[in-house]
């Protein structure tokens, strides 16, 4: 039987305002899901991964490539100076070139993200959730909690103590993984005041706070809890590691399909 698989070919980004991105899998009327890299910038492993994947053999692979310039703060949806795009607004762009370029439906997607891509994805399903059908973030340093009282990128608060976004990313299915040994605080976890205080130190203790503030959120507005945990084993902070050892991608085929 011949493979429904198809290895990703990499998509030059038509301007500034879109990122470039790796392709796999692309047939009109299947589901899509984007895949988003952490600092590493490693978007084709993440494509050639899930592309590889059995569960993932029908569904369209789409994992752009958010390159420091012209993205900034691609994780936490900001630009740092004139001339830089934000990544929410880059993504979407993307996805509407691809819609009408394939014939494939964006309007909705299924999400994934590692570490700092993983940052990206929960902050896009809060600001954009009529685009965003399931979510399944892994490893993120830091989270974007759902309280008005923290001013965004550590809340969802503006200026004013109030909240940004509505609730309605409360109703997306949203799965949180982390390495069970992913305890490690070096240069590369943040320890802002803000961060330490509200979320703890290291990226297992900021997961399970990020879960369980989601879930305190969605009973304050009447909503069904829809955020869970789920802790791999044996490993800690490595993308290549969490998926030859820890099963990363199988877990994302369990929360994503």
């Amino acid at each position: 039987m011949t493979s429904l698989t198809t290895l990703p070919t990499f998509r030059p980004a038509d301007s500034d305002a879109m990122p470039e991105c790796f392709l796999a899998n692309v047939r009109p009327e299947q589901d899509v899901l984007v895949a988003i890299h952490g600092i590493s910038r490693n978007a084709a492993e993440v494509a050639t991964r899930f592309a590889a994947h059995p569960a993932f053999a029908r569904m369209t692979i789409i994992a752009p490539l958010f390159t420091p310039k012209p993205f900034g703060k691609y994780q936490q949806l900001l630009t740092r100076k004139a001339g830089e795009v934000a990544s929410d607004t880059a993504l979407i762009a993307l996805l509407e070139v691809l819609a009408t370029e394939h014939g494939i439906a964006t309007d909705r997607v299924r999400i994934f993200g590692f570490s700092g891509g993983a940052q990206m994805a929960h902050r896009f399903a809060m600001f954009h959730p009529a685009r965003v059908s399931h979510l399944c973030i892994a490893s993120a340093g830091w989270y974007c909690l759902p309280r008005a009282d923290l001013a965004y990128p550590y809340g969802i608060g503006n200026a004013d103590g109030k909240a940004q976004v509505g609730p309605d990313f409360l109703d997306i299915p949203t799965t949180v993984v982390v390495g069970n040994r992913d305890t490690r605080v070096d240069d590369s976890v943040r320890q802002d005041p803000e961060i330490t205080e509200h979320q703890g130190r290291n990226r297992l203790r900021r997961a399970r706070c990020f879960v369980r503030a989601m879930n305190d959120y969605a009973s304050q507005h009447g909503r069904k809890p829809n955020a869970q945990l789920l802790t791999l084993p044996e490993v800690s902070h490595d993308f290549t590691s969490c998926v030859n050892e820890g099963g990363l991608i199988d877990v994302a085929a369990q929360a994503l399909l």
